[in-house]
């Protein structure tokens, strides 16, 4: 067994990130079948880096999935020849767990994947969607190696759950940071950080207008009779009020129009630089030409 063996095994970001996206496009394409593909790392003893991961082709016919071998095997010849550390480790798919149908496809890739006993990944995509709400922070991924046995002249296998953590390298934290980073842009409908700022402060404008306009109508409930007074809750209406009058709307349309006419005197310098630049090429390119035009020719006669 595996987990007997002390394997150490260790999933990278990439794997991971493959993976989601593989699973994500065949829910968007409304595709039912499970995703298939290959896993790929590096070896060293009981240690198992898994480094990366590629789509796998399977054919239907007759009504059950083959995987396209000629397909495999140049995808796989192509990895390792950029990739040359690294070899074939296993193979990924979704679920719970190992179906019976796994069984025939792991000895299919055992025969032509050059590994004796290569893993299966298995990611549960329902369990995922059912705990979004939640924000599990268990990743629903399994790790499982087969033990082949031989019982009554036939070969059976049995799966095996195998024990893994998340490891990254300083240039794997920094890829996934800049993704998550994207991906919570996106998210959001930002298309940069200046467009998320700017509505950011919007926000704030609108939410703060908002909470005037509550206080504004209690304090005309009050007045009217409508609501009981409050020493307290006038005491910091009253601080509020004090507080937006500190900034008067002449001065802060000043220092605007004084930040704009900044701006766009800036902008204008560098056109005129950018138009001075541009002239003096043309000037240096005519006089060039113009002189190789008109520069007097000399004739030595032969002796």
């Amino acid at each position: 067994m595996a987990a007997a063996a002390g394997l150490d095994v260790h999933l990278h970001p990439l794997v991971l990130i493959n993976i989601s996206d593989h699973v994500v496009r065949f829910r968007s394409a409304r595709r039912s079948e499970r995703v298939l593909g290959a896993l790929l790392g590096a070896q060293e003893g009981r240690r198992v880096d898994v480094h990366n991961s590629f789509e796998l082709v399977c054919v239907e016919s007759g009504g059950q999935r083959s995987l396209d071998l000629e397909f495999f095997q140049q995808r796989l010849s192509q990895y390792l020849e950029v990739f040359p550390r690294y070899e074939f480790l296993g193979w990924y798919s979704t679920g719970p767990q190992p179906e019976e149908a796994d069984k025939a496809l792991h000895k299919k890739i055992q025969e032509v994947g050059a590994n004796q006993n290569p893993f299966a990944l298995l990611v549960d995509a329902d369990k995922m969607s059912r705990e979004k709400a939640s924000q599990s922070e268990e990743l629903p991924v399994k790790v499982y190696d087969a033990t082949i046995h031989i019982e009554q002249g036939e070969a059976t296998v049995t799966w095996n759950e195998v024990p893994y953590i998340i490891d990254t390298l300083e240039a794997e934290r920094i890829a996934v940071n800049h993704v998550a980073k994207s991906a919570t842009t996106a998210a959001a409908g930002y298309s940069s950080d200046f467009t998320q700022h700017t509505s950011g402060l919007s926000n704030s404008v609108v939410m703060l207008s908002n909470r005037i306009k509550e206080l504004l109508e209690h304090m005309k409930d009050v007045k009217e009779g409508r609501a009981p007074k409050n020493q307290e809750v006038l005491r910091q209406t009253l601080s509020i009020c004090q507080a937006l009058q500190s900034v008067h709307p002449s001065s802060v349309k000043q220092e605007f129009c004084s930040e704009f006419n900044d701006a766009t005197l800036v902008v204008l310098l560098a056109t005129l630089t950018k138009v001075c630049s541009n002239t003096s090429d043309v000037l240096d390119k005519f006089q060039l030409a113009y002189d190789r035009k008109h520069r007097p020719r000399h004739h030595y006669p032969f002796s």
